[in-house]
This record gives C-alpha cells, sequence and structure tokens, in this order.
C-alpha cells in the first residue's frame, strides 16, 4: 500500500513538473532572432559624405538635423546630447525621428598626428539590424549588422 501511494505521489510530481516547466531556451532564442528590421531599404554598404557628418558633428544640443548622408540615407531628428567624456573626442547622440526614434551616435577622435577619425552607430532596440559607420581608405562606409552580432565598443 505505501508503494502505491509513493508511486501516485511521483506520478503527481512529475504532472505538475510538466505542466509548469520553463519555456526551452530554444523557443527563447527564436524570440529574440524575429524582430523586424528598420533599414531594409538601405544597400548593405555605401558610402556616406564626410561634410555631412561634420555638419551633424557641429550641431547643437536641442538642435534639428537634417543631413543627407548618401543617395539612399537621410537624416533627420535632433541632436539629444553633445557631450566631450575624455580629451580629443567629442560624441553627439542624435534621435532620428525618420527611422522610428533610432540612436545615431557619432565619435569624433582627435588624434596626435593632427588627423581625426569618426566613428558611429545607429540602434535601436526594437529592431534586429543597426547600422555601422566605419572608414576605409580614407573614406566612410556604413554596413548593416545584425544586433545579435553586434558588440558596441
Amino acid at each position: 500500500m505505501k508503494q502505491l501511494q509513493l508511486i501516485l505521489l511521483c506520478v503527481v510530481f512529475i504532472l505538475h513538473g510538466r505542466m509548469h516547466a520553463q519555456e526551452p531556451l530554444s523557443a527563447l532564442t527564436e524570440k529574440k532572432l524575429s524582430k523586424p528590421f528598420l533599414f531594409t531599404s538601405l544597400p548593405d554598404r555605401f558610402e556616406v559624405a564626410l561634410t555631412e557628418l561634420h555638419q551633424i558633428l557641429s550641431g547643437n544640443e536641442n538642435e534639428k538635423i537634417l543631413a543627407q548622408l548618401s543617395g539612399q540615407f537621410v537624416v533627420e531628428g535632433s541632436v539629444v546630447d553633445k557631450s566631450q567624456h575624455t580629451p580629443g573626442s567629442v560624441s553627439v547622440n542624435v534621435r532620428l525621428s525618420n527611422y522610428q526614434n533610432a540612436l545615431f551616435n557619432l565619435t569624433i577622435r582627435f588624434l596626435a598626428d593632427n588627423s581625426t577619425i569618426i566613428q558611429g552607430r545607429v540602434i535601436h532596440p526594437r529592431y534586429g539590424d543597426v547600422l555601422e559607420l566605419y572608414k576605409e581608405n580614407g573614406r566612410y562606409y556604413m554596413k548593416k549588422t545584425l544586433l545579435r552580432l553586434y558588440m558596441p565598443d
């Protein structure tokens, strides 16, 4: 009789565990991968105008920005923050109204040889893609990267 009670108790625990078990890890991963893309209308890689980048970097806080960075990529928004966290670099954050209020972060660094380098990214946490600004052979380009593969500096 006690063995039957023990068996029934084990069956109840097993059924309870199955009914209240957590979602499998693969189901959670699939949900994270299903974010929509914000930059589908843009090519995977495109050149941007350096003069327009400097125009954005010269903007002041609360200033409206409209810049034609390339034939396909126009940014419109307002400067929400401009700061100098370290000597020799200035960062500007622009909230882009034409890209679902994504954040466009640009940083210019002044190097010891009097040259500059600009880094940047356009990111929105609800979307699965990121635009990343980089320099190659003296020219600036934007490239699309998946948010899950993106590691900010």
